[in-house]
């Protein structure tokens, strides 16, 4: 019975773990440079992503914004207070990928958050479907975001 219960503790934990932290991950298609992606799951459908695409893009996926443009609030969790943000995201043409900063170095003030908080939370603020609320943990987004834009 230990033992049964020991191994639903370390798979429930391991599942935990694998939905809370930002993972690096190389992406080679054998005919384009390799490059590094990160990404962050909320142990549903929704991820975040970055990618260096012509700056550090940062976006969601996994989600349906019905909305060609909307309203997104942002707020990152550090030293226990929430620093808020407001941006304007773009939709992709299938509805299911959320652009919201097209280079994270852009505005230091949201960097430094990004990459202090304990956690976020993303508030879809959809007019034509339902408003929606995210939250991912933010263990490992500053090795992420390290990653990513060094391309090691």
């Amino acid at each position: 019975m230990k033992k049964l219960l020991l191994a639903l503790v370390t798979v429930t934990l391991f599942t935990t773990i694998s939905f809370s932290q930002w993972v690096s991950k190389k992406i080679d298609n054998g005919f384009d440079t390799p490059y590094y992606i990160a990404y962050t799951q909320d142990g549903q459908d929704a991820f975040l992503k970055l990618e260096n695409y012509k700056g550090i893009a940062f976006y969601m996926g996994g989600v349906y914004v019905c909305d060609e443009s909307v309203g997104v609030d942002i707020s990152f969790l550090v030293n226990e207070e929430y620093q808020k943000y407001y941006i304007t995201g773009n939709v992709s043409d299938n509805r299911k990928t959320l652009f919201m900063v097209n280079d994270l170095n852009s505005d230091p003030q949201f960097l430094a958050d990004f990459k202090a908080a304990t956690s976020i939370r993303i508030r879809i603020n959809d007019t034509t479907c339902d408003t929606e609320i995210y939250e991912f943990k933010m263990t490992g987004s500053t090795a992420a975001f390290n990653t990513v834009t060094n391309q090691k």
